[in-house]
């Protein structure tokens, strides 16, 4: 049940967070990078659209993990927080 980003529809910044059109195989789904999980992601902190884009793939995997793990949002959206980067991480550290 993997999250695809949208075709024609690119990533962006809204109200300090990141925004990034997906879906899977049954619905559309927004997911939203805080600012905090932009910036926390590397260093030096930086909450732009450019690390937004740097950075897409691995926020779309984290949000498929969410899902996946049944901790999506109400009305097809999907937060990452910084938490969520830190959790998604240490599970992939332990394959």
């Amino acid at each position: 049940m993997s999250l695809q980003r949208r075709p024609n529809l690119p990533p962006f910044i809204r109200d300090e967070n990141g925004h990034i059109p997906m879906a899977d195989e049954t619905a559309n789904w927004l997911v939203i990078v805080t600012r905090e999980a932009l910036e926390g992601v590397a260093s030096p902190p930086d909450a732009s659209e450019e690390r937004l884009l740097e950075y897409v793939e691995m926020f779309g995997q984290v949000a498929t993990y969410k899902l996946e793990h049944g901790r999506a949002g109400k009305e097809e959206t999907i937060w990452v927080q910084m938490e969520d980067v830190a959790e998604w991480r240490s599970a992939r550290s332990g394959l």
